[in-house]
């Protein structure tokens, strides 16, 4: 019971769909499942529901190295990285429930009254909207999945929650990449960094619109960059700019209607500039009186990674330039060299296991260094999975090439590793798969 309780409460947070209505026997099928031997994916959703991501995740990932078809931890997976903008790994796991093809149903509104659509459906239309943010196009997405395109985002948006109550929850459609109301959204951002993401929306917007000049832009701006780029920037920020400010429309309404009233001489000019430096000051101040105390250093590999997707967020938003996230991730990866070049990768959904017993032992011997990056089941699929990796990394990889060893694992059968190579010493090998690992590829050095 406790896990329908759980699979109504996540379908209604991922579907704004109510509760959950399984007519063929969903609560049967769940109570035969081995699942019930652990109750790791039914506390990775709790998680989820509380906004508890990295504990969300490694609940999932948990659940699925125990079963890797459980689809309560895998769709969790999914939309732990898609909240965290690791679209990439959102997209894998998405395309793995399409292939499982579970059969959970939900209860879903739509025009002509509620319907019952299948997981499966609910991540294909989560599948559409990260292809949107990735800059796939939906056509494309929907074959590669094998199902149509009779579902459109506009008919099964997924949503985030604004509360993890049992009952019945408010929730927020993503809307369309570059929207206004989803410039940051709630993909995954906490209110805090809502909030700060719509302080610094809105004095670009006061820029385009000509109510700040470009030196006051970029002062405010530069002043407090600390609360989006806390890891890369020199300065902290303001204290307090999380908290919940005016809306942006507010903000833009109360400028334009303060240069009116002084065109009009309805302000006098000192009037107008006291008002509107109170206005510029609560939103981003220029001289802070008090400050931010220093970020806190990520602690593992799941903050970090979370450190990584919230930049991500950032740039997806067009808050941040291309060089800025750059250096941001950078900083995160160089606060956390030692714990990442200390703790290995098991996999990705995609079905990718570090190197056996013979990947380790070469991984130890001599040769010209390379980087093992996982392995497949044929080497076609091998081949297949190196161009996805080395489209995903095309700056660390682009110049990289890759051989495919057969490895005979006895009774668990035969195996072909993706070796990537050659490396200049293993000093390199090592420096990029710390790179990868931030990312959550699998990723060893190893001979080439």
């Amino acid at each position: 019971m406790s896990r329908g309780l759980l699979s109504v409460s996540l379908a209604a947070m991922l579907a704004a769909c109510g509760v959950l209505n399984d007519p063929r026997g969903f609560t049967d099928a769940v109570m035969k499942s081995p699942l019930l031997d652990d109750d790791s994916s039914e506390k990775a959703m709790t998680a989820l529901t509380r906004g508890e991501y990295s504990t969300a995740e490694r609940l999932a990932i948990g659940a699925l190295r125990r079963n890797p078809k459980d689809p309560y931890a895998l769709y969790t997976a999914g939309m732990v990285y898609q909240a965290t903008g690791r679209y990439d790994l959102a997209h894998q796991y998405y395309e793995v429930i399409l292939a499982n093809r579970p059969q959970v149903t939900l209860t879903v509104p739509s025009q002509g009254g509620p319907q019952v659509r299948s997981l499966i459906d609910v991540a294909q239309a989560n599948l559409l909207v990260v292809d949107k943010m990735l800059g796939r196009t939906v056509a494309g997405s929907a074959l590669r999945s094998g199902r149509g395109p009779e579902i459109t985002p506009q008919q099964l948006e997924p949503t985030t929650p604004q509360s993890a109550s049992r009952g019945t929850i408010a929730a927020e459609p993503l809307g369309e990449p570059g929207s206004p109301a989803s410039q940051m959204s709630t993909r995954g951002a906490t209110q805090a960094e809502t909030n700060v993401a719509t302080r610094f929306r809105t004095l670009r917007r006061l820029l385009d619109e000509g109510l700040i000049t470009p030196e006051e832009h970029s002062r405010r701006r530069s002043t407090n960059l600390g609360a989006l780029l806390p890891y890369s920037s020199s300065l902290p920020p303001a204290q307090g700019l999380e908290r919940p400010g005016p809306t942006e429309e507010q903000v833009v309404d109360r400028l334009r209607a303060l240069a009116v009233a002084l065109e009009s001489r309805a302000l006098s000019p000192s009037e107008h500039g006291a008002e509107r430096t109170a206005i510029l000051e609560a939103l981003l101040p220029a001289e802070p009186r008090k400050v931010d105390m220093p970020v806190l250093p990520p602690k593992d590999v799941m903050e970090a990674a979370s450190a990584v997707g919230r930049v991500e967020r950032l740039r997806a938003a067009n808050l941040v330039s291309a060089e800025e996230a750059k250096r941001e991730k950078a900083a995160v990866e160089k606060v956390l060299d030692s714990q990442l070049a200390k703790q290995p990768v098991s996999g990705t959904a995609s079905g990718l296991r570090q190197g056996s017993a013979n990947g380790a032992k070469s991984s130890n011997g001599g040769g010209t260094p390379g980087v093992g990056l996982g392995s497949a089941k044929t080497e076609e699929a091998a081949r297949d999975t190196w161009e996805k990796i080395k489209a995903k990394f095309p700056e660390e990889l682009g110049g990289v090439n890759a051989t495919f060893p057969k490895v005979d694992q006895g009774e668990r059968g035969t195996r072909w590793r993706i070796v990537a190579g050659p490396m200049k010493s293993r000093a390199d090998a090592t420096k990029l798969c710390k790179v990868l690992k931030l990312h959550r590829q699998s990723c060893e050095a190893t001979s080439y």
